[in-house]
Protein backbone atom coordinates (compact mmCIF):
# COMPACT_ATOMS: atom_id res chain seq x y z
CA UNK A 1 0.00 0.00 0.00
CA UNK A 2 1.37 3.44 -0.57
CA UNK A 3 0.10 4.72 2.60
CA UNK A 4 2.96 1.90 4.11
CA UNK A 5 5.89 3.05 1.77
CA UNK A 6 5.10 6.78 2.53
CA UNK A 7 5.35 6.12 6.16
CA UNK A 8 8.32 3.48 5.83
CA UNK A 9 10.19 6.32 4.25
CA UNK A 10 9.10 8.88 6.96
CA UNK A 11 9.07 6.89 9.95
CA UNK A 12 12.89 5.41 11.26
CA UNK A 13 12.61 1.98 11.95
CA UNK A 14 9.09 1.69 11.02
CA UNK A 15 9.81 -1.07 8.59
CA UNK A 16 12.22 -2.72 10.53
CA UNK A 17 9.87 -3.04 13.24
CA UNK A 18 6.52 -3.99 11.02
CA UNK A 19 8.95 -7.17 9.96
CA UNK A 20 10.00 -8.37 13.34
CA UNK A 21 6.01 -8.29 14.06
CA UNK A 22 5.20 -10.39 10.77
CA UNK A 23 7.55 -12.83 12.11
CA UNK A 24 6.54 -12.68 15.58
CA UNK A 25 2.98 -13.42 14.08
CA UNK A 26 4.47 -16.07 11.36
CA UNK A 27 5.99 -17.60 15.01
CA UNK A 28 2.45 -17.06 17.32
CA UNK A 29 1.27 -19.41 14.26
CA UNK A 30 3.32 -22.36 13.94
CA UNK A 31 3.71 -22.67 18.06
CA UNK A 32 -0.40 -22.53 17.74
CA UNK A 33 -0.86 -25.02 15.01
CA UNK A 34 2.42 -27.32 16.88
CA UNK A 35 0.72 -27.34 20.68
CA UNK A 36 1.06 -29.68 22.76
CA UNK A 37 3.47 -31.82 20.42
CA UNK A 38 6.94 -31.05 20.84
CA UNK A 39 8.31 -31.09 17.40
CA UNK A 40 10.37 -28.01 16.59
CA UNK A 41 9.29 -25.33 14.62
CA UNK A 42 10.26 -25.08 10.53
CA UNK A 43 11.07 -21.36 10.78
CA UNK A 44 14.15 -21.99 13.71
CA UNK A 45 15.44 -24.97 12.19
CA UNK A 46 18.97 -24.34 10.07
CA UNK A 47 18.77 -26.06 6.37
CA UNK A 48 15.97 -27.44 4.59
CA UNK A 49 14.16 -30.15 5.04
CA UNK A 50 14.01 -33.03 8.04
CA UNK A 51 18.12 -33.44 8.07
CA UNK A 52 18.80 -30.09 6.87
CA UNK A 53 20.24 -28.77 3.30
CA UNK A 54 21.76 -31.97 1.16
CA UNK A 55 25.06 -30.75 0.55
CA UNK A 56 27.54 -33.37 -2.05
CA UNK A 57 30.88 -34.18 0.78
CA UNK A 58 33.95 -32.91 -0.61
CA UNK A 59 35.56 -36.40 -0.21
CA UNK A 60 34.66 -39.97 0.43
CA UNK A 61 34.90 -40.90 3.69
CA UNK A 62 37.15 -44.22 4.23
CA UNK A 63 34.59 -46.68 4.34
CA UNK A 64 33.29 -45.27 0.51
CA UNK A 65 36.50 -45.19 -0.70
CA UNK A 66 36.40 -48.96 0.14
CA UNK A 67 33.59 -50.26 -0.93
CA UNK A 68 34.26 -47.65 -4.52
CA UNK A 69 37.79 -50.04 -4.80
CA UNK A 70 35.45 -53.50 -4.23
CA UNK A 71 36.89 -54.06 -0.25
CA UNK A 72 34.79 -54.94 2.40
CA UNK A 73 33.19 -52.26 4.47
CA UNK A 74 32.47 -52.02 7.87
Amino acid sequence: MVVDQILNAIVPGRAARQVRAAEDKKLDKELKDTFPTSDPLASVQPGSGVTGAEVAPSQLSPSQLAKAKGGKGN
